[in-house]
């Protein structure tokens, strides 16, 4: 086994408690996130509307420990040792976590710390994963994280951090997405954005123990590469992010299986937004992303409600900033066919 589970460590999913079999976590919401608000999920319950009144146990001395590590269930040769990669990766690493003048630079080492001292693990994910990886430090925002505490358990661990890092931030749990944040006083920049491995079989917001099921939640192969800070290995549970991530051009597919225009459209901005991007350094190729949303007509986004246009505008702002050329965008969401340029077309029109 990739290490050892212990009875004080976490319930993980596909552990057995006297009611059924663990398939997740949920979470209510809370004006004060803590893990009282955690919920803990059987399979079976994937059809309700709503998460059970069935608390998270604090630790697994009352499950049967069937359920593998996160990582265990990972292929072996989708496990990589980070100087396997690059002599210097996890040098790189270490020095953007203490970036000096970046948000995250007092908080990063403690959480890490914390979640390890806890027998949580805790993956550096998203663009900062992707970016370090590709050798573009440079170009990190921001500390995306996921791992295996649920948001309420986070949330109080988070308080420790606070203790440790002498900082005053205010945690958040977005109950839409489960997203866990924290902002310093006067609302400053985040400090870092976590999110539980995500689970798609609810119907409200769920999380996991699955790094394949939060890789297949994610946009593109080349975001969902995960990074143990503790142990210098790099996971690719998708066996392609890092074969995409270093192709030239480099390639944009994504293995998210929705039919909901909403996050069809999502991903299609999320895609324009990298192309722009990595135009004038790596170049794209949209291949197999092309041969999915060429067939959409036009009219795909004719369903839309306006609040869903309020939420692709607000996308659309904060993805692709002021100052980049609409008819550079326009020219990548054509080469994604007509459904794409449509869309575009749509939100350079209601832009402010």
């Amino acid at each position: 086994m990739w290490h050892e589970r212990s009875r004080s460590g976490p319930v993980l999913a596909g552990d057995v408690t006297d009611e059924g079999t663990v398939a997740g976590f949920g979470y209510v919401r809370s004006g004060r996130p803590r893990a009282a608000c955690d919920r803990l999920l059987l399979t079976g319950e994937e059809q309700l509307v709503q998460p059970p009144d069935r608390p998270v146990p604090d630790d697994a001395g009352s499950v049967r420990l069937v359920a593998a590590t996160p990582a265990d269930r990972v292929a072996a040769d989708r496990i990589h040792r980070s100087d396997a990669l690059d002599d210097a990766l996890s040098d790189t690493v270490a020095e953007m976590l203490s970036l000096p003048g970046s948000p995250w630079a007092s908080v990063a080492a403690p959480l890490i710390t914390e979640m390890r001292e806890a027998h949580h693990v805790l993956w550096l994910a998203g663009g900062f994963a992707r970016d370090v990886i590709a050798g573009a430090a440079g170009e990190v925002k921001d500390l995306d994280l996921t791992g295996t505490a649920p948001p309420g358990r986070f949330s109080e661990l988070t308080k420790r951090v606070r203790r440790r890092s002498g900082l005053e931030f205010r945690p958040k749990v977005s109950p839409d997405s489960l997203v866990c944040s924290a902002v310093p006083p006067g609302d400053g920049e985040r400090l870092y954005e976590y999110r539980t491995l995500n689970s798609a079989e609810f119907t409200f917001p769920a999380c996991g123990s699955d790094l394949e099921a939060d890789a297949r939640c994610r946009d593109f192969t080349v975001n969902s590469l995960y990074y143990d800070p503790v142990r210098d290995v790099v996971i690719d549970p998708t066996g392609r992010g890092l074969t995409d991530l270093q192709a030239r051009p480099r390639r944009l597919v994504s293995i998210r299986s929705t039919e909901d225009p909403l996050e069809q459209a999502r991903i299609i901005l999320r895609a324009v937004k990298f192309a722009v991007r990595w135009a004038g350094t790596t170049g794209y190729e949209f291949g197999e992303l092309a041969s999915r949303f060429a067939p959409l007509p036009r009219t795909a986004w004719d369903g839309l409600t306006p609040v869903s246009w309020d939420r692709l505008a607000r996308d659309h702002r904060k993805t692709l900033k002021e100052g980049q050329d609409p008819r550079r965008q326009l020219g990548v969401a054509a080469a994604l066919g007509p459904a794409a340029a449509g869309l575009l077309t749509t939100l350079l029109e209601v832009r402010p």
